[in-house]
């Protein structure tokens, strides 16, 4: 048995075979469009991810820093105490020494 092609039918496979081509172009730039966004999107990520990674540094180097003022201002506050256990000023630098350690406490245990 032998196929016969018609014009119109051979004419109507090449047409839609242009049509098929199209359709893929046209699929072929959507996923590149696509490809572009997740792309961009994983950039923005890293990219955010090491913002927070250098945050978290920051705020360690911080937390380090304030305790070891604590200790420093502490140290300096028994030492002036020894000197002079009268002097009006302690009272008050205990007094904002307790709230330092306090504020250093809660963000500690907060976290």
């Amino acid at each position: 048995m032998r196929l016969m092609l018609s014009p119109e039918m051979i004419t109507a496979i090449l047409g839609g075979t242009g049509a098929l081509a199209t359709i893929g172009g046209g699929v072929k730039f959507v996923w590149a469009k696509i490809e572009a966004r997740f792309t961009k999107i994983e950039t923005e990520l890293a990219e955010c991810r090491a913002r927070e990674k250098l945050a978290a540094q920051r705020d360690a180097d911080n937390r380090e820093r304030r305790a070891k003022q604590l200790t420093v201002i502490e140290l300096l506050w028994q030492k002036v105490k020894d000197l002079d256990p009268r002097a009006p000023v302690l009272d008050r630098a205990k007094h904002l020494l307790d709230e330092l350690k306090e504020t250093a406490r809660v963000e500690r245990d907060g976290e």
